[in-house]
């Protein structure tokens, strides 16, 4: 079986394709020994993928720095370590990578995010906005529902966390970014008392202080993981024979 085969029953699943996927790197026409799946082509889950045998790499995340939909080519960051050091692995293991982003997010990986959190089915679904509403609790309640159900010791959290909330936006993965605030604000007009997001930054948290909505932030990899293993096994139940591997990206950082 072709790596192009697997890209095809990809591209099948939630179409369209956008400009930032597909083949990154190495031959899309390689016989596939294996898949590993992955948030990011790090190097752990590089050297995974050659310590199983494997030669298809599929990342949700591009597999090199800087990430920026408006800057996909590689030829100029050639040099970078970050990606010289990922490129050789790579090369030694000559796998090749195809990057499936947003067609997996609408494919599984929101609303598995919210069967991570244990919300309940959306009264809002359209588009890439989800609005969940939930028996009203303090916001500190709602913080220790998210560590347990998401394995964190520690999250960052804004806003009185006293103050009960009931309608929860989910800007996932990293569209809790300000990068996103268009997104941020969009969610904004189906008057969310909540945000349980993936990954922010303090741009983004004073945005959505100043709209009067808290926001917890869970992290990029954790809130798309569970989607992503997901991914791993359909894609396993659909090429029976075919060794499928998921790697979980671990958060970035400790609490200390």
């Amino acid at each position: 079986m072709q790596a192009s085969e697997i890209a095809r029953f990809i591209e099948a699943l939630a179409p369209p394709m956008g400009n930032d996927e597909g083949f990154k790197w190495g031959d899309p026409q390689a016989e596939v020994s294996g898949v590993l799946v992955t948030w990011m082509a790090t190097l752990e889950a590089i050297e995974h993928c050659m310590a199983e045998g494997l030669n298809l790499l599929i990342t949700h995340e591009e597999m090199h720095y800087p990430y920026s939909s408006r800057q996909p080519g590689l030829e100029k960051y050639l040099t970078w370590r970050v990606n010289r050091r990922r490129i050789l692995l790579f090369t030694k293991g000559e796998i090749t990578v195809y990057r499936a982003h947003g067609m997996l997010d609408r494919f599984c990986i929101l609303d598995d995010f919210a069967e991570l959190l244990g919300l309940p089915e959306p009264s809002v679904k359209e588009g890439y906005h989800r609005i969940y509403d939930i028996e009203p609790v303090p916001l500190a309640d709602l913080v220790e529902q998210v560590k347990e159900r998401t394995g964190l010791a520690a999250v960052r959290v804004t806003g009185d966390l006293e103050r009960e909330v009931c309608r929860v936006g989910l800007p996932w993965g990293g569209l809790g970014l300000s990068v996103n605030s268009g997104f941020l604000n969009a969610l904004m007009q189906y008057d969310p008392d909540v945000f349980i997001a993936g990954e922010s930054d303090e741009y983004a948290m004073r945005m959505v202080a100043d709209c009067g909505v808290p926001m917890i932030e869970t992290g990029h990899a954790i809130s798309e993981d569970p989607g992503l293993e997901h991914f791993a096994e359909h894609l396993g139940e659909s090429f029976p024979g075919l060794p499928v591997v998921f790697h979980r990206c671990a958060a970035a950082w400790q609490v200390c």
